[in-house]
């Protein structure tokens, strides 16, 4: 399921309020889980970059974002992240959110998906899947 899951996401264009690297989390957690839209309230209120960044900033940064629809999907935390779990991942100074591969982190990019091993896991919530 994860592997259809990257390869769609891979041919999915990153669009900001749409298929971007938050959004695709909740789209994952959606597919695995059955549950509803952890993100509903995020779609369609921000179409650019500037609009997302603006969004993050007011939540308290994409941590918080994430870990609120964490929270909305009732997803618990995952001490040993492992693959098909959602975190949020710290690459230099970027904060990122995305999906545990296994040992590597798979992140919604403009370039489709970029997979890699992050500087540090900041946390990772634990995805019940088949």
């Amino acid at each position: 399921m994860l592997d259809a899951f990257l390869e769609t996401m891979a041919a999915t264009p990153f669009v900001d309020g749409e298929s971007d690297c938050a959004l695709t989390l909740a789209d994952w957690v959606m597919v695995a889980t059955g549950f509803p839209d952890p993100a509903s309230h995020l779609r369609g209120r921000y179409s650019t970059a500037l609009q997302r960044e603006r969004l993050v900033r007011a939540k308290g940064g994409l941590h918080a974002v994430v870990a609120e629809c964490a929270l909305l999907a009732g997803l618990r935390p995952a001490s040993q992240p492992a693959r098909g779990d959602v975190g949020t991942l710290r690459m230099g100074r970027q904060v990122l959110a995305g999906i545990c591969t296994g040992q590597r982190w798979a992140v919604k990019s403009s370039r489709g998906v970029d997979v890699f091993f992050p500087d540090s896991v900041i946390f990772a919530w634990r995805v019940p899947h088949g």
